[in-house]
């Protein structure tokens, strides 16, 4: 009996133990109406979350194309070049040595860019279903209460469907045809405007094998972009001549079609845009023809595939370029321009490069989407033209009327 008188004496002690700690709980927990003051964790950084913060996808593409480009140019398209073993140099001057910037997703030129040369221009159009989303280069939600500060902003598609908004640069020289110009007949696209001649044109490389290029123009085509080069996207980056460029750039001329040339770059910095630069001026030379359209210099991204070029920042892009252009002008007669699409425009051009060159710009929607200038239109990767087997290229070019004086 004593043991238990023992046991009951203490299980209440221990109940009016338990019942005083809970009350005091309660009066501490009632008289705190928030987070001790320096515990760090309210309202402040360290909990990890962080604001406004934004996911950088450039390649959008492709292109990069598009991003991006065209067939051949895509990376390298080429196999062979990711095979090489010697490793490429990545240090020059400047921003060179380790290009760091945007990952790829998508276009064009490019985040990520390219894989199939003949899909990797600009960005490839399709019926997406996507019947929720605006239409292609429409722009998005502005309000009465948006202030005039505000960037605008563009949602467009790029080649592989993806969708990306964009904030328009006013910087930017803008595009000034109108859009409900545009027509589409019989697979050919033109602008039908009274204050334009409207050209239709191809761009070619060895991927399209031995051309006819009188039955090119007797088809009606006026002028074409003929691929001088290119550099493998493998480690290496290889610098290779295009096989038919020299026999493309004599028998177009021949046939009265305006030549011009490009080539695919996959440079890390300055001192291979120059050699690209170098490589163009060769060829041409070796051509011995007058070319009539600038030479463009196309750098892509690899959409689908490692890509030695494929986390190039924009600064270096616009180093590479300058370099590419001083090469090629400084050595010769010839002009330097770029190549370009919507989703490159947005991640890699800056808008000083953009003013200064005229743009081949690629896109495969039924309408251009960009909202900056360009002179020619790379429309379609799927054209059919006599004198071509297979598909190829078709482009416009859009050049002003002269007035009569």
């Amino acid at each position: 009996m004593r043991f238990f008188r023992f046991v009951r004496h203490h299980r209440l002690q221990s109940v009016l133990v338990l019942l005083t700690c809970l009350a005091l709980l309660t009066a501490g927990c009632g008289s705190s109406s928030g987070s001790a003051p320096g515990n760090g964790k309210a309202g402040s950084p360290d909990t990890g979350t962080v604001s406004g913060s934004e996911s950088k996808n450039p390649s959008d593409a492709d292109e990069s194309t598009a991003g991006s480009k065209d067939d051949d140019k895509t990376a390298g398209s080429k196999s062979d070049d990711k095979a090489d073993s010697s490793s490429g140099s990545k240090n020059d001057e400047d921003l060179e040595a380790a290009p760091a910037g945007g990952s790829n997703s998508s276009a064009g030129k490019d985040s990520g860019t390219q894989s199939n040369v003949s899909e990797e221009k600009a960005g490839k159009s399709a019926d997406t279903g996507l019947t929720s989303e605006p239409a292609a280069g429409a722009a998005v939600g502005s309000t009465d209460a948006q202030t005039a500060e505000e960037p605008r902003k563009l949602k467009y598609i790029d080649a592989w469907n993806e969708w990306h908004v964009m904030d328009v640069d006013p910087t930017v020289t803008e595009n000034i045809y109108d859009p409900g110009k545009w027509t589409e007949n019989d697979g050919l696209t033109t602008l039908e405007d009274d204050r334009y001649e409207v050209l239709q044109g191809v761009d070619v490389s060895e991927h399209q094998g031995y051309i006819d290029w009188n039955k090119v123009a007797e088809a009606g085509f006026r002028f074409a972009f003929i691929r001088v080069g290119y550099r493998g996207y493998g480690e290496a980056g290889n610098l290779y001549e295009d096989a038919t460029a020299v026999d493309n750039l004599r028998a177009a001329k021949a046939a009265g079609l305006q030549v011009g040339t490009y080539i695919f770059s996959q440079a890390l910095n300055k001192k291979e845009a120059r050699e690209e630069g170098a490589l163009a001026v060769r060829v041409i030379t070796e051509a011995g023809v007058e070319t009539d359209l600038p030479v463009m210099y196309d750098p892509e991204l690899i959409k689908d595939d490692w890509g030695r070029a494929n986390e190039i920042t924009r600064e270096q892009v616009s180093l590479n370029t300058a370099a590419f252009k001083d090469q090629v002008e400084n050595t010769s007669d010839l002009k330097v321009d770029i190549y370009s699409n919507l989703p490159w425009e947005h991640n890699y051009f800056d808008a000083a490069t953009m003013n200064q060159y005229q743009i081949w710009y690629a896109d495969y929607e039924k309408l251009p989407q960009t909202p900056y200038h360009f002179v020619w239109w790379q429309y379609t990767n799927e054209g059919h033209v006599p004198g071509i087997e297979g598909r190829v290229d078709l482009n416009l070019w859009v050049r002003e009327k002269k007035t009569a004086e």
